[in-house]
C-alpha cells in the first residue's frame, strides 16, 4: 500500500493516463492520497521577441500561470477525489522539482507519463521520466 502518490502532469494524454492510474489505486484502496504537480520550467517562461515586437512580460507570465492553473484544475477534476487529492504548482527544472518534492514530502510512489521520445531523442537529451527514475528517492511507475 502506498500512503502518498505524486503525479507530475503537463496536460498531455499520457499524464492523464497517469492520473487515471492514481485514481484507480485510491479507489481500490492501494493508495491513500495523491498530489498533482505541474512544473513550469525556465524554458517555458522565455518569450520569443522578434524585432519590433514588444512583449508585455507581466501579461505573458500571468497568461502562463493561468494556463498552468487550468492544467492543474483539469487534472484535479479528472482524479475526482477532492478530499484525497491536492494540486501544487512549482517553478524550475521538472526533474529537480519532482525529485525534491518526493524526498521532502516523503512520497511513497511517483506515477509519471512517458513522453514517448524516440530512441534518437532519448540518447541526445533523455526524458524527464527516465531521469526521475534514476534520481527519485522512491519507486517510480512510468505510464505509456
Amino acid at each position: 500500500m502506498f500512503a502518498k502518490i505524486l503525479v507530475p502532469v503537463d496536460g498531455s494524454d499520457v499524464s492523464n493516463k497517469a492520473l487515471d492510474t492514481a485514481r484507480e489505486m485510491i479507489e481500490e484502496g492501494s493508495a491513500r492520497e495523491v498530489t498533482i504537480l505541474h512544473v513550469l520550467q525556465p524554458s517555458e517562461v522565455m518569450p520569443f521577441n522578434g524585432l519590433n515586437m514588444p512583449v508585455d512580460y507581466p501579461q505573458f507570465y500571468e497568461e502562463l500561470n493561468k494556463a498552468a492553473q487550468r492544467i492543474l484544475e483539469n487534472a484535479e477534476k479528472r482524479v475526482a477525489l477532492k478530499e484525497k487529492s491536492r494540486i501544487q504548482l512549482e517553478y524550475g527544472s521538472p526533474v529537480e522539482i519532482i525529485c525534491k518534492a518526493a524526498e521532502q514530502e516523503k512520497y511513497d510512489l511517483i506515477i509519471i507519463g512517458n513522453r514517448g521520445l524516440n530512441k534518437f531523442q532519448r540518447v541526445l537529451m533523455g526524458s524527464v521520466s527516465s531521469k526521475v527514475v534514476t534520481l527519485a528517492p522512491c519507486p517510480v511507475l512510468i505510464i505509456k
